[in-house]
């Protein structure tokens, strides 16, 4: 079953998680390669995960992220200059969000709030220095934050159908309930 509060509790949970382990993975991989690449390794890999969220709460295929994340680790590759980089995978992330996951509301609208959440994330980088600081572990719990806000704004058809599972005697009694009932309508005419 899917709830609302699910993908946004995730959300939060993921960017707890994601700020945890921001620094240790990122002095990690800077031990193995050089500065922007390391950073830019470390994003894709929380975005990565938290592309493996969205496709179960959509039910979408995970084959359907290859070409996106593929794109963004090439670029996070290949652009030395983290602010284009972080540009890139804000564009991927609402491309993965309200293209391939969460299509089902109307375009304008799904544009709207994924303007409304870039720019509010982009606000976070623009002054912001890249680098192994607290500073930015902090800055990917509050983008997290800025990404549950989608559930939020577009209030997605994730509330579970209700089923209420009805006992086998029960069934058995309405079966039984409806022959006799068209039994006594035979009878009638």
């Amino acid at each position: 079953m899917k709830a609302l509060a699910r993908p946004i509790r995730s959300t939060i949970v993921w960017g707890l998680i994601g700020g945890l382990v921001y620094i240790p993975l990122c002095t990690g991989l800077s031990l193995l390669l050089i500065w922007p690449v390391s950073l830019q390794l470390t994003l894709w890999s929380l975005l990565a995960g938290y592309g493996v969220f969205l496709t179960r709460w959509s039910s979408a295929r995970p084959r359907s992220m290859g070409l996106p994340f593929l794109l963004l680790l090439i670029a996070a590759i290949f652009i030395h200059s983290t602010p284009v980089f972080l540009f890139s995978s804000f564009a991927v992330l609402s491309w993965i969000r309200s293209g391939i996951c969460f299509s089902k509301k109307p375009f304008l609208k799904r544009l709207g709030v994924e303007i409304v959440l870039g720019s509010a994330t982009a606000l976070l980088v623009v002054g912001a220095v890249p680098g192994l600081s607290p500073a930015w572990a902090l800055g990917v719990l509050m983008f997290f934050l800025i990404q549950a806000l989608y559930f939020v704004m577009l209030e997605q058809d994730l509330e579970p159908e209700l089923r209420v599972e009805v006992d086998s005697f029960e069934k058995a009694k309405v079966a039984a309930e409806n022959i006799l009932d068209s039994a006594e309508k035979e009878i009638i005419i």
